[in-house]
């Protein structure tokens, strides 16, 4: 499975290939309903193919091919998550097997879609998981629904290749910019008590996540069994490590059960934070520094003014925008050329350094479809 994140993010709205056509659909992992899974994706295309044609696209096989493609592709449906996301357009085609169930939906506009994968980006819902034992060391970042693995270059795979490491390893100093330099300044390793031996190795698997990590804040669990988890705290240079860690060897834990139990550790801290978020609009609604008026907010976010948002998912708010004269005009159905203002608010205020957080409607402060605190 993939995992959606924010460069995939910035990937689409970058795209500026028109039409846009954004698919999306619940899909089966196994047993006799998986052979509906094509069909499910066909019916959709062809939708997509409808609607491109009532736009005037006269020829839309340039667009639809790598989704027609993947209907006949058997290997490609052996490996499913819950749902599939497909976006298409002139030249380009990007797909995700994901772990989360999408309702079946196709959009075509001159933007894809991209307020159901919201949730998947929700802020405060990024986190890391490191998964230590002797034998084995593994970086995954993680969201509410899945996590995947981050690869960890110049680190020593083991304890035993750790001891192959010293001050001249030219991959580390590359990787960490000299800091294993001034760690161990030419002193070998196994010469010492087994836990100095531990820690130095650790110190080497640091100075790569924070090469990775540097400029995070989002929490990083770590996995392993209980008396390293300490070694590793009492060495590392991140500043946001857990105090509650996974116990037990990562080795022979799978990525689905490693997850659910990082998410237990990471859930109360990121609902706190939430909490935190609707206090603050809360306090602030009633002034300019806040507003749950639609036009108002994407023209915020589209000048960069957005803060915090809530945005409901599973609502959609059609029109159109026009980013030169700012003038927005909503339609109760969707037509041709239309966007969801609300996904469009949500991607503007991504793009200029905004939280977001998608939630489920009843979870909007103030019972509308969005709600704002502005910078200014």
């Amino acid at each position: 499975m993939d995992i959606f994140d924010r460069p995939d993010l910035e990937n689409l709205l970058r795209t500026q290939a028109q039409p846009c056509v954004s698919v999306f659909m619940p899909t089966e992992r196994a047993g006799r309903e998986v052979q509906q899974n094509p069909i499910r994706l066909k019916n959709l295309l062809r939708q997509a193919e409808h609607r491109l044609k009532e736009l005037g696209v006269r020829s839309t096989e340039n667009i639809l091919k790598p989704g027609i493609d993947l209907v006949a592709d058997g290997a490609f449906w052996r490996h499913q998550g819950d749902g599939l996301a497909l976006f298409l357009a002139p030249n380009f085609a990007e797909t995700y097997t994901l772990p989360t169930e999408f309702e079946g939906l196709t959009v075509v506009s001159d933007h894809f879609h991209l307020k159901p994968l919201l949730p998947m980006m929700s802020a405060g819902e990024q986190f890391y998981v490191l998964g230590l034992s002797q034998k084995y060391v593994k970086l995954f970042k993680g969201g509410r629904f899945s996590v995947g693995e981050v690869n960890l270059d110049g680190v020593p795979a083991s304890l035993k290749d750790a001891l192959k490491y010293d001050d001249r390893e030219p991959s580390l100093q590359a990787h960490s910019g000299g800091r294993a330099r001034a760690i161990f300044h030419g002193q070998g390793l196994g010469k010492d008590d087994p836990k100095d031996d531990i820690k130095r190795y650790f110190r080497l698997i640091d100075a790569g996540v924070h090469e990775i990590l540097k400029g995070e804040q989002a929490p990083l669990v770590l996995a392993g069994v209980d008396y390293l988890l300490p070694l590793y705290r009492e060495v590392t240079e991140y500043p946001h490590v857990m105090d509650d860690g996974v116990v037990g060897s990562p080795e022979h834990v799978s990525t689905d059960q490693l997850h659910a139990r990082a998410w237990d550790i990471v859930a109360p801290l990121f609902g706190k934070a939430r909490t935190e978020a609707k206090a603050r609009y809360l306090a602030v609604a009633e002034t300019p520094s806040g507003t749950s008026d639609v036009k108002r907010a994407i023209r915020a976010a589209h000048q960069g003014r957005v803060d915090t948002l809530f945005v409901a998912v599973g609502k959609h708010l059609w029109g159109t925008w026009d980013p030169p004269t700012e003038a927005i005009h909503l339609h109760e159905q969707p037509e041709a050329g239309d966007i969801d203002l609300l996904d469009a608010a949500a991607a503007q205020a991504w793009l200029h350094g905004g939280t977001v957080h998608a939630v489920a409607p009843e979870e909007v402060p103030g019972e509308a479809l969005l709600a704002a605190v502005l910078r200014y």
